[in-house]
């Protein structure tokens, strides 16, 4: 494997954690949208909803 496809492959393996992921997601639509950030990540939480059992929800 050259050099740079072993590089890429690496990089490729590397992912960002999901709260990464998020602010850098909240900061986009802050900008696009004129609002602060903090706003912007609130909302995509709240869109995102709970994600099952393990998020507070207990059964029966």
């Amino acid at each position: 494997m050259s050099k740079k496809a072993n590089h890429k492959a690496k990089q490729a393996i590397i992912a960002l954690p999901l709260d990464d992921e998020l602010q850098t997601e909240a900061a986009y639509y802050a900008r696009l949208c004129g609002i602060t950030p903090d706003e912007a990540l609130r909302i995509i939480e709240a869109a995102n909803g709970p994600k099952g059992p393990s998020e507070g929800l207990t059964p029966g």
